[in-house]
């Protein structure tokens, strides 16, 4: 497995948060907009290293308990 794929819906005002922060962690994740939106929310596709897995979840965790953070479950 290459990555695990996440899909969070957040508030267009807190990418800049978002982004820098877990592009902080080299080699962790590669952050996509798979389709730009109108309104003031936007969906982020993260690719996560199978290997910084449990680390991505401590920090989704919290920055959940600081930011608006919904996450998506891709069907199958």
């Amino acid at each position: 497995m290459d990555s695990i794929d996440y899909f969070l819906r957040i508030k267009k005002e807190d990418i800049y948060l978002i982004c820098p922060f877990f592009e902080a962690f080299e080699g962790m994740a590669a952050i996509r907009t798979p389709k730009p939106e109108t309104g003031n929310f936007a969906t982020l596709k993260l690719m996560v290293s199978p290997d910084f897995q449990a680390d991505f979840e401590k920090l989704l965790d919290y920055l959940s308990g600081r930011l608006e953070i919904e996450r998506l479950v891709q069907a199958a």
